[in-house]
This record gives C-alpha cells, structure tokens and sequence, in this order.
C-alpha cells in the first residue's frame, strides 16, 4: 500500500491499524512493486444523489474504492492499494483492517532540467524503516545558502516561486537529487481477531 498523504498517528511494524483503501490503476511504482492480475468483486459505490462515482473493490477481507469505473461484478486489475486520508470522512465506507508488516520509504531520483526537477520514472529507492514519522522522509539536504552575519539591510530580501529559485539558483543545484514521495507499506489483512 502506498502512503503519501499524512496519518493521524505513525504504523509501525506490528500495529493494527483501521483504515479506508484506494486503489491505484496507476500508482508509478516500478513493475515489481505493482500487482498483477489480481481478481477482485467489484460493487457500485452512490453519491448522495444516487449516481455512481466510485467502486467498492474487494478480495477477502481487503476493500477499497476504485474511482475508475462504476460497473460491477468480477473484476481483474493491475495497480496497487493506497492510503487516502480524505477517506476517512465518508463514514459509510467499510474499512479495512490489518497487521503492518513492513514500512518502506519511498524516494524518487530527479534530474536537474533547464526549466525545473525532472522525476526519472523508473528510477526508485526503497529504504526499510521502523515506522511511518515524516522524519523518516528526509531525503537529501536542501542546497541553502548560509545567511550573512547580522541583520539584512531593509530592502534586500525577497521571495522567490519555486520556479524563480530554480531559475536564480540553476547552476548552483545538484544535478541528481533523491525527493521523497511516502511510504510503502505491507498490510496483512488476513488476521480476523
């Protein structure tokens, strides 16, 4: 499961944790990260109005919505599962409950491009961590500046868009760069106690 949105409290390896699922026809991850072929029951998920805006996907006790398509019945997909904390907010979707196994985290090689970072798509770093804490996200140092002794004199400080900095500070970035993206984690679902 893929976790790149904030938990209310960190998984760590061991927990059970509660959680609603999203499935991802296209989460980005290398090939041997992403499932295949997998079978699932597929039911129709209604907004208030009585429209179809989502499916309910389930494989035992694993359930999540798949906002791809609205039909039901048997259905097999290639992807992988992800945490939304958005849903958490619709109290009607059945949860999903489990064991952590395993938590990774997930970083993505960039290039240096002349207009801005450019993400290689393939190009992933798996670190084996304890648990979920944002901390364990940190990536390489930032390139900053030290700033001068004392203070700036009024008038020389400005604010710059991500997109001004790169423009300004280009030549002075690395040329690769690792970012982080979240986490990767592995849910055993089968425990029913």
């Amino acid at each position: 499961m893929l976790l790149n949105t904030p938990l209310r409290e960190p998984w760590s390896q061991g927990k059970r944790v509660t959680t609603r699922l999203r499935w991802l026809d296209e989460p980005e991850l290398p090939d041997d990260l992403v499932l295949r072929q997998v079978l699932v029951r597929a039911g129709t998920l209604l907004d208030f109005g009585g429209r179809p805006w989502a499916q309910l996907i389930e494989a035992g006790d694993l359930r999540a919505v798949r906002e791809a398509d609205h039909l039901g019945g048997d259905v097999v997909l290639d992807g992988c599962l992800g945490f939304d904390a958005y849903l958490g907010l619709i109290g009607e979707l059945p949860v999903t409950v489990g064991i952590v196994r395993r938590v990774r985290a997930v970083f993505d090689r960039y290039d240096r491009g002349a207009d801005g970072w450019l993400r290689r798509r393939e190009d992933v770093r798996l670190t084996d961590v304890p648990d979920t804490r944002p901390e364990r996200l940190r990536g390489d140092p930032p390139v900053v500046e030290p700033l001068p002794d004392g203070r700036p004199e009024l008038g020389t400080m400005q604010f710059l868009s991500p997109e001004q900095y790169f423009h300004t500070s280009r030549d002075r970035l690395p040329a690769q760069q690792w970012q982080p993206r979240g986490f990767l984690v592995d849910l055993d679902v089968a425990d029913r106690s």
